[in-house]
């Protein structure tokens, strides 16, 4: 039990730091809605459940030890977050159309912006793949290994909804309208700018 509470201590750690995930929960929150930023962190947290899937069967081991495969998802993940940074970037400054807000195209651009971002990651992985080497070694049955599986996708969705809930308040919700567009620039430089780091390793 004690393993598991110090695994879920320190998922929820990274899980609250802030990054790419947060970024695009605050930014999509923003600008569609309660419904897409809980779309969002869907989307993240089924890339997390992949991220523990592959780590747990040892393909994220296999990855890993190939560098072109690694290198491959490396700059996937840089492309993807420039690609993002540059259109958050320009949407700062266009006035967005208040009927987008709840839209069906809103909802799926959402939950594939937060499945890519998390899944193309290379640092998620690597850290799926040190976190659940620990495991492995302890030698745990598969509904044990499942529930480590499982831990971190919902402490990622139960923070991140969390999250959405506090942006959707009125008086929140207020402040940061009047800055949204701000805002929204701030974000698409910091996926710029991590992009690039990603891209460098």
């Amino acid at each position: 039990m004690f393993e598991w509470l110090l695994f879920a201590g320190i998922t929820l750690l990274g899980a609250m730091i802030p990054g790419a995930n947060m970024a695009i929960v605050l930014r999509n929150t923003l600008g569609h809605g309660r419904k897409a930023g809980f779309v969002t962190a869907a989307g993240l947290a089924t890339a997390l459940l992949i991220h523990a899937s592959l780590s747990l069967v040892g393909i994220a081991t296999l990855i890993s030890q190939s560098p072109a495969l690694y290198a491959s998802i490396r700059w996937l993940g840089s492309a993807y977050l420039l690609y993002m940074g540059v259109v958050y970037l320009l949407s700062s400054v266009k006035s967005r159309n208040a009927d987008t807000a709840n839209s069906p195209a809103a909802s799926q651009h959402s939950f594939f912006a937060g499945l890519m971002i998390s899944l193309f990651n290379p640092k998620v992985l690597l850290f799926f793949m040190a976190m659940f080497s620990q495991v492995l070694q302890q030698d745990h049955n598969w509904p044990a290994l499942l529930l480590y599986g499982l831990t971190p996708v919902t402490i990622e969705l139960a923070w991140l909804s969390l999250v959405v809930v506090l942006l959707t308040r009125p008086t929140i919700q207020q402040a940061l309208t009047r800055t949204r567009h701000r805002i929204e620039g701030t974000i698409g430089v910091a996926l710029m700018a991590l992009g690039i780091k990603v891209g460098l390793g």
